[in-house]
């Protein structure tokens, strides 16, 4: 006998969800800067650990991200889960354009990185 599973609850609207994830992630990833900030400036974590920070707060933020939207939208999961992955990415190339004048350097690392924390879930 086949089942057709409904979603019970409320569900928000796919942009809705989408940008949700993304002002999360967004604010994930500038409290995570802020604190390596602080922690490099106090001298407890050396130089040569920025880049390894920044790939722990992008996955971090991926993955966060992803989860709140996905249980927003509670629908459609994997599609979900790639199109938070592909607007994060253009938030993140847009930012790198915006505040770096558009000095691109490891960008298919984070762009790696996003998609790997996106599809932790």
């Amino acid at each position: 006998m086949y089942l057709k599973k409904k979603t019970t609850g409320t569900s928000a609207s796919i942009p809705v969800g989408i940008a949700v994830g993304l002002m999360v992630s967004m604010i994930i990833t500038l409290a995570g800067s802020a604190m390596t900030a602080y922690l490099i400036t106090a001298e407890k974590v050396g130089e040569g650990a920025i880049g390894y920070m920044a790939m722990l707060i992008l996955a971090l933020a991926a993955v966060i991200g992803t989860w709140i939207a996905v249980m927003l939208i509670k629908r459609l999961r994997l599609q979900m889960s790639l199109l938070f992955a592909g607007c994060f990415y253009l938030v993140l190339l847009s930012m790198t354009a915006l505040l770096f004048g558009g000095q691109y350097q490891g960008m298919g690392v984070s762009a790696v990185i996003v998609l790997a924390g996106s599809m932790a879930i």
